[in-house]
Formats: C-alpha cells, sequence, structure tokens
C-alpha cells in the first residue's frame, strides 16, 4: 500500500510541475534568435529608446482587407518586432490594428496621415488584376503624429524604420548636430535627406559666423565658395577644442552643361589637416546607367557606384552613387593616421583636369582595360592630434583663447559634397546612409548604425557581388547571373536522384559481392 502511495505521490508531484510549466510558460518571452545578423531581436538602441520614453506611444496599424500575399509575411515580421518594442517598453509602447473600417473611412485615414496607398499587380480568378492596398503605421506620443508606409520589401529596414519613426517623436535622447548648408541646398532637392538627419538628431544650423559650441558633431555640407576667413577660423577652433566634423567636399562643380575645376579655402584647410583632394574626376567601370533613346542604355563613369568596406561606416552599403567625386590622398601630418572607408572598384580611372574630356567609348562600350588606376579612396577618416591652420596668424594673436592643438581627433571627409541630394532612382536610396552612419560614428552610437545598415547589402551568394569582389569583368552580368540560376536549379533537381542511383548501385554491387563470397 505504502509503495503505491508513494508512485501515486511522485506522479502528482510531476503532474504539478508539468502544469505548473504549462501555466508559466506563455508568460515568459523565451526566444533563441538563430537569424542572420539577429534579424528578429531588438538592437540595444532600441531597447535603450523604449526605456527612454516618456510616455504611452500608441501604433495604430491601418490595414486593407485581403492582404497580398507578398505583404503577409511582411504583416508576421511586423507583429514580431512591435511585440519585441512592447516588452521592452515597459508598459509605455503599445500597437493596436485597426479593423472593420470601409475602405473610404481606410482611405481617409491613410490620406490624413501621409500613408501611400500602393497598387499592386495580383493574379485572381485566373487573371492578373491591379489592386488599391492599404498598409501603414501611425505613431502618436504626446500629441505629436508620424507614419509610416509598410512596402513590399521593407523587412530589411523595418527596425531602423520604426526606431526612426519613435526617435523623431520623443527626441530628448538625440545627439545634437549642427549643419553648414550652402551651395549645394540650392539648387538640388535634399528633402528626404533632410527628413532622415532630423528623424536620428536634433538639427540646428551651423553659423561658422559665431564660435560653435554645445552639439555633438558638425556636419559641413560642402561649398562651391571661398568662406570669409572668420567662418573657418571657428571651424578650426571647434576642431581644435574637440569637436567632431564630418566634411563633405569636392573640387569640380558644374552648371549642367560643362564641368570646371572649384577651388575654395575650405581645401587649403583640409589638405593642412591632412586630406588631399584630387582635381581630377574619379571614373569607375561600375557607374550609374542612364536610357539615352529607345532601348539604349548608356553608362556615366562620372558617376560611379560604390560598394561599403568593412569599415562600420560604410559596411553593408551597396548601390552608393557618388556624382562628379573626387580622390582623397593622405598628406602625411605627423602624429595622424589615415584610414580609407570607402573606395572605387579596381576597375577606376580618372577625368582629368581642366578639360574634363572622356572618351565616348566610355559611355557605350566601357572596357576593363580602358581603367587601370585600381581602387580610388573617396572618403577617409583621420585619427590623431591636428595642429590649428591658424598658428600664428593674427587671429590667434588677438584671440586669447585659442587652442594650437586638438586632442585625440577623429576627421571623416567624403569626397563628394552632392551625397547630400535625394537619390532620383530607386536603387540608391540608402546612399546618404553614410552621412548619419559617420555622425553617428562621431557620436558613440554603434548600435544605430547596425541597425541602419545590417541587412543592405546584397547576399554573399550574388553572382555580382562574387564577380565584384574577385574582380571578375566577363559578359552581360544579368544574362550569366540568370543562366546560373537556371543551371543551380537543374541540378537542385536532378542531382538529388543521381546521388539516390548512385548509393542504389553500390549496394547492389556490395550485395552482389557478398553473395558472390558466400558462394565461393
Amino acid at each position: 500500500m505504502k509503495k503505491i502511495f508513494g508512485i501515486l505521490s511522485s506522479l502528482s508531484v510531476k503532474i504539478g510541475i508539468v502544469v505548473a510549466i504549462l501555466l508559466i510558460v506563455p508568460y515568459l518571452n523565451l526566444r533563441v534568435d538563430l537569424s542572420s545578423q539577429k534579424a528578429y531581436s531588438l538592437s540595444r538602441a532600441s531597447k535603450e529608446l523604449m526605456r527612454s520614453l516618456e510616455d504611452v506611444m500608441v501604433v495604430k496599424i491601418i490595414v486593407s482587407e485581403d492582404l497580398p500575399a507578398e505583404l503577409n509575411s511582411l504583416n508576421r515580421y511586423l507583429q514580431d518586432l512591435l511585440n519585441e518594442y512592447q516588452l521592452n517598453s515597459r508598459g509605455k509602447f503599445r500597437y493596436e490594428y485597426v479593423r472593420n473600417l470601409s475602405w473610404e473611412k481606410l482611405y481617409g485615414m491613410a490620406h490624413e496621415n501621409g500613408v501611400r496607398v500602393m497598387r499592386i499587380q495580383i493574379y485572381e480568378r485566373d487573371q492578373m488584376i491591379s489592386k488599391e492596398v492599404i498598409f501603414g503605421a501611425i505613431f502618436e506620443y504626446q500629441g505629436k503624429v508620424q507614419s509610416l508606409s509598410l512596402l513590399p520589401r521593407i523587412e530589411p529596414k523595418l527596425e531602423y524604420e520604426i526606431t526612426q519613426c519613435v526617435q523623431s517623436l520623443a527626441k530628448h535622447k538625440l545627439p545634437k548636430v549642427a549643419v553648414f548648408r550652402d551651395t549645394t541646398y540650392y539648387d538640388f532637392d535634399t528633402q528626404s535627406f533632410e527628413r532622415n538627419l532630423a528623424a536620428n538628431f536634433t538639427v540646428v544650423d551651423a553659423d561658422l559666423s559665431k564660435p560653435i559650441s554645445e552639439v555633438d558633431a558638425l556636419l559641413f555640407t560642402g561649398t562651391a565658395r571661398s568662406l570669409p576667413i572668420g567662418y573657418l577660423y571657428n571651424l578650426d577652433q571647434y576642431l581644435m577644442k574637440g569637436g567632431r566634423v564630418v566634411f563633405l567636399q569636392d573640387r569640380v562643380d558644374t552648371d549642367g552643361y560643362n564641368l570646371y575645376p572649384m577651388e575654395t579655402n575650405v581645401i587649403e584647410i583640409l589638405e593642412h589637416y591632412g586630406f588631399e583632394l584630387s582635381r581630377d574626376l574619379v571614373l569607375d567601370l561600375s557607374s550609374d546607367k542612364r536610357q539615352t533613346g529607345l532601348g539604349v542604355m548608356a553608362n556615366y563613369p562620372m558617376y560611379p557606384v560604390l560598394r561599403g568596406g568593412k569599415h562600420p561606416i560604410t559596411n553593408n552599403i551597396d548601390n552608393i552613387v557618388m556624382y562628379l567625386a573626387s580622390g582623397i590622398s593622405f598628406k602625411g601630418t605627423e602624429g595622424t593616421n589615415f584610414e580609407p572607408i570607402l573606395q572605387s572598384s579596381i576597375y577606376s580611372g580618372w577625368m582629368e583636369h581642366p578639360k574634363f574630356e572622356v572618351d565616348q567609348d566610355l559611355f557605350y562600350d566601357p572596357q576593363p582595360q580602358d581603367f587601370t588606376a585600381g581602387p580610388i579612396t573617396t572618403a577617409a577618416v583621420i585619427k590623431g592630434r591636428i595642429s590649428s591652420f591658424f598658428t600664428d596668424s593674427e587671429l590667434a594673436a588677438n584671440d586669447p583663447g585659442f587652442v594650437g592643438k586638438s586632442p585625440e581627433q577623429q576627421l571623416i571627409l567624403f569626397g563628394d559634397k552632392e551625397l547630400v541630394i535625394d537619390a532620383d532612382r530607386e536603387i540608391y536610396n540608402n546612399r546618404n546612409y553614410i552621412i548619419l552612419n559617420a555622425l553617428d560614428y562621431l557620436s558613440g552610437r554603434d548600435d544605430l548604425i547596425h541597425i541602419r545598415s545590417r541587412h543592405l547589402s546584397s547576399s554573399n551568394l550574388s553572382v555580382p557581388r562574387f564577380m565584384n569582389k574577385m574582380g571578375i569583368v566577363w559578359g552581360d552580368v544579368p544574362k550569366i547571373e540568370k543562366n546560373i540560376k537556371h543551371a543551380a536549379k537543374a541540378i537542385a533537381i536532378v542531382l538529388p536522384a543521381l546521388i539516390l542511383i548512385l548509393i542504389g548501385l553500390i549496394r547492389y554491387l556490395r550485395r552482389k559481392a557478398h553473395i558472390k563470397m558466400r558462394y565461393e
């Protein structure tokens, strides 16, 4: 009897433990993220942002009925991420789906909040039809509203886009960045870049006529003219006192018809710090392509399309198009180190000043042998202690607070002031992320660089990426890639059958040999 009682007691305890585990587990968020680059886990930057919320943020997901199949996976990924945000917010972040609205009300809500209405081609009832779809998120916080259109293929950037929306509404933790705007902003569209900048930083105008103070970094967006000497002095002293600067500057300008060399005193001060900008223009076999006639595509080698390197600022970012970029080399100032962070491909060349002439064959029939300069640096960082440009000058003599040498410093230069221009082709939309990354790098926000850039590079199995890495240039790349994919599919279908046949043949021969040995 005691034995039976002991068995029953032990069994009851085990059942109780199992029931307790089943009751507790639903309330625990136990997940192991084995995906590439932790795609389904929030970065530290996003978690810290959630914990810094001072009030409740509500996110309303507005979505059409019967989402197309291509958006269903995005919807599932969105819910996974929003659950992560909600879990880390300690009750300050909530989301809800807005359902059961008529199309008219849903459309009005989307239009009012700036969510895009997409037109998608879908296959329905044995025919292709065009369907209008609404899928977006509306963020509400302390009376302010921010929207995010959830478009196809946004998954790689989804965490960054959500975090950016949250940052733009809750600005109290953002680094303060001063921006000097000059020539480029007069003639080109920079609205998208300005929105990204404002969503990631507290942005103020840089008035170089006065000393710069109380900012985490300065963005100098380039100039085609010489600046007043007092402007350069204030810029120099900001650097000497430990200020961090990202420069965008080149040496060639255009009026839309001709190219001409550009001289500005900003180039002189950059050379003093250790950067030397080439007078010649960078050319690259890998360049922007434009349609010049019916079915005619032309290469524009003076618009090189670059791939990010190993440095955090450019890592994982592809399709960085630069317009009329200058090469950057090191002047070799004592106590400083020079590190390239962006380079052209091994098939690069120069368009020589002052005529800036280029062979017409480079537009319609470029060949590797036409580009023999090797990789050219188009962005770099100088590290170390930098001496003042104004040492022994009258300005320095009259300033009792003059500083002649900086502390340990990091100074970044991109050889293209047009990087702030909004891209006119979708494939180049992420190119100015390298500027945001540079500002975050100087501000110490490495985690935000990680989520901004982590999924942007093409697959390591990509044929163009492999060819670029190995320096292979042959034939029509899209056609080659298509043929390789077809070959891979054929191999995937045939190879398993061949392996099974081979295994069967080996087993048959072994069995036959075994039977023969038994009879002998």
